[in-house]
């Protein structure tokens, strides 16, 4: 298997995330999940780094934390290993805790921020361990309500100078998550970057050479240059048709090559459904986003269909090493 795209800048912010082994257990008692806490504190110090929301579950954890100065791999190893050595010197267990190396996802703080902090704190609500967030004691939330018992390290001032007070934080974070955020993270692909084709576009710039060098990575093709209209105008090919014959609606039947076209600009570009909608003449959203789960199940199902996607991919990635 591939190794996961590892994006690094000073500056970056990450919702970084692991899960145990085959699912078991990472956090089994209290003090263990304090330990977990502790060596937080040390990533903090030692690297400079800022944490701004977790979330602590039985067997996985969730951090949204930036690196002002770099090094998220060095943080990451100190904290992933040493908690490895505690977990299996208290349990007397040998090997590997987690199931692999860290998930981080490059996030856009200017657009999705708060959406992620929300998401982090509502872990537990999602996974049916809690009816209230505002009870589960090893999230940041907890710290956000509980002044006196929030870490030093945590940054809440981040967080909380985007809102008029506590009231309004914890309105929001009770709120509903967004269908964008939701699809991103139980979408059938897990992509390495969280933003907008302008924040990519940014983050391309700040790599340079780095950057054409990840763009041979497979798992790379679909975070720099898969640009939308690209995505149609092969989806158009590949079904015989004119770009503009594809973006028209089809009387009395769906447009099957619209629908690809819609399919692949949210899998493989992240693009946003209001793009996608302009792209292919679509008005509303809501009908774009219809669209995009309608085909993932069909593709899922329908091998004729699956084999259509391959097509269409498999022409982007030619294309792009042509360039």
């Amino acid at each position: 298997m591939a190794r996961p795209l590892r994006i690094e800048y000073p500056g970056a912010f990450y919702h970084v995330m692991n899960r145990g082994q085959s699912r078991r257990s990472i956090f089994m008692e209290d003090k263990g999940r304090q330990s977990f806490l502790d060596l937080l504190a040390d990533i903090g110090r030692l690297w400079k780094v800022e944490i701004y929301a977790y979330c602590l579950m039985d067997n996985h954890y969730h951090l949204l934390l930036s690196t002002p100065t770099g090094g998220l791999s060095r943080a990451m190893r100190h904290l992933d290993g040493i908690y490895t050595q505690k977990f299996n010197r208290v349990h007397h267990c040998d090997g590997p805790l987690f199931r692999g190396r860290y998930k981080a996802i490059l996030i856009d703080a200017e657009e999705y921020f708060l959406s992620v902090v929300r998401y982090i704190h509502q872990n537990p609500l999602g996974a049916g361990v809690i009816s209230d967030i505002d009870q589960y004691r090893w999230s940041s939330h907890w710290g956000y309500l509980n002044k006196k018992q929030c870490p030093e390290w945590l940054d809440t001032h981040s967080v909380m100078s985007r809102f008029g007070g506590l009231k309004e934080y914890q309105r929001f974070m009770h709120e509903e998550i967004e269908e964008q955020i939701e699809e991103f993270y139980h979408g059938p692909y897990h992509k390495p970057v969280l933003g907008s084709k302008e924040f990519i576009g940014r983050v391309r710039e700040r790599l340079g050479n780095k950057a054409r060098v990840e763009q041979e990575k497979p798992q790379s093709r679909r975070i720099f240059g898969v640009d939308l209209e690209e995505i149609v105008e092969a989806t158009a090919r590949e079904y015989g048709k004119e770009v503009e014959e594809l973006k028209r609606r089809k009387r009395g039947g769906e447009n099957e090559a619209r629908m690809v076209a819609i399919y692949l600009g949210r899998r493989l570009g992240g693009h946003r459904q209001e793009e996608i909608g302009k792209t292919v003449g679509l008005e509303k959203t809501s009908s774009v986003s219809s669209a995009y789960l309608l085909m993932k199940e069909r593709v899922a199902k329908e091998k004729r269909l699956e084999r259509k996607v391959r097509r269409v991919e498999d022409a982007l990635t030619k294309s792009k090493k042509r360039t």
